[in-house]
């Protein structure tokens, strides 16, 4: 393992966590799971990895779960297998494939941004795996920065900012997602720039660019009224990559799901405003 990035959360993997690779189907993807209890699946979001949890893992486990944060193929140490294709539909049978193989009928979930997604798409097509499910700021109704997307799609233009992007863009990504810099700092930044750094990682944002927004995802996005199983919505009042105004009050209104607004909040309020979202997190999971 790497001694750059952040060394809290090293530290926290190596003393902590149960950190393995789980191997199924042309998956291996990096696994870290605290705490005991109800199984409670964590999803991050596009250019991040199972750090995006890392002021979450341990006060979830002192709640009273299993706290199982993993990274998506290609993502933080996750392997990248040939040709996968990055689609919301297929990140959803990565996430299913990875609670068989753990041997989990039915878990809680809690899914960031492109997470929040998937966890859209596991609640409406596969209700039967999920118990309460959390949405911090999901993508939902259409792809934000829409024109970007699109370019995205031509295949050489998506290969020239793959070879432009590396760890200097990790700064200006993440301070945008923060909202409020106050914890943002020289630590967090430098376990992101060392994400950045990996081949695959780039390979990987390319790929959730090109294939995430599909034919799946607006499928379902027509049907978020069907879903059953319990939703509760966080939103950064300061978000500005998902816009609470323009979809938190829908997705609400559509899946009649409480609305959670934290104020302060940017895109990963979760890391800028931990102590207000893990108890309101936990709050819903307990069922209050």
């Amino acid at each position: 393992m790497s001694t750059s990035g952040d060394p809290d959360w090293r530290h926290f993997l190596q003393t902590e966590a149960k950190v393995h690779f789980v191997t199924f189907g042309e998956q291996r993807l990096r696994v870290i799971q605290v705490g005991s209890g109800a199984p409670l699946l964590l999803v991050h979001g596009f250019a991040d990895s199972a750090y995006t949890w890392h002021r979450n893992l341990r006060p979830l486990a002192e709640a009273g779960f299993c706290a199982i944060a993993y990274d998506h193929p290609g993502c933080g140490e996750s392997a990248l297998p040939p040709g996968f294709r990055f689609g919301v539909d297929d990140l959803a049978n990565v996430a299913r494939g990875l609670l068989d193989a753990l041997e989990i009928e039915r878990a809680h979930l809690v899914g960031s941004s492109m997470g929040g997604g998937i966890g859209l798409q596991l609640a409406l097509h596969h209700p039967d795996r999920l118990q309460r499910v959390v949405l911090v700021a999901p993508t939902c109704y259409h792809a934000p920065f829409r024109p970007w997307i699109f370019l995205a799609r031509v295949a050489p233009l998506r290969e020239l900012a793959r070879r432009l992007a590396g760890p200097w863009l990790a700064g200006p990504i993440v301070r945008s997602q923060y909202g409020d810099d106050a914890l943002l700092t020289p630590q967090v930044l430098a376990q992101y720039r060392q994400s950045f750094a990996r081949p695959e990682y780039l390979h990987a944002g390319a790929g959730l660019l090109r294939d995430y927004w599909n034919r799946s995802f607006y499928d379902t996005a027509r049907h978020y009224h069907e879903i059953e199983p319990a939703l509760r919505l966080i939103w950064g009042d300061r978000d500005v990559w998902v816009l609470t105004r323009h979809y938190a009050l829908r997705l609400a209104a559509d899946t009649g799901a409480e609305l959670t607004v934290i104020r302060g909040g940017g895109h990963l309020v979760q890391q800028n405003q931990p102590q207000r979202f893990n108890a309101a997190v936990i709050r819903f999971l307990r069922g209050h």
